[in-house]
């Protein structure tokens, strides 16, 4: 999934600082800073939570 820190720019923050390399939803690699990485992993989680309840809700017919 990541790829060892190193100085770069963050693409969601656009600030010079440690990042990593971490694969999107897209497969595609993004350099991430750690708070970055941190917020953009909650949104992931959280988004496929409310997918799998609603998957739950339409297998069970609610």
């Amino acid at each position: 999934m990541t790829q060892g820190p190193n100085t770069g720019v963050c693409i969601s923050c656009k600030k010079e600082s440690a990042t990593s390399h971490y694969h999107g939803s897209d497969s595609q690699k993004m350099e991430l800073c750690k708070s970055c990485y941190d917020v953009y992993l909650a949104k992931e989680m959280l988004q496929y939570w409310k997918d799998h309840i609603e998957e739950e809700k339409r297998r069970v017919g609610k």
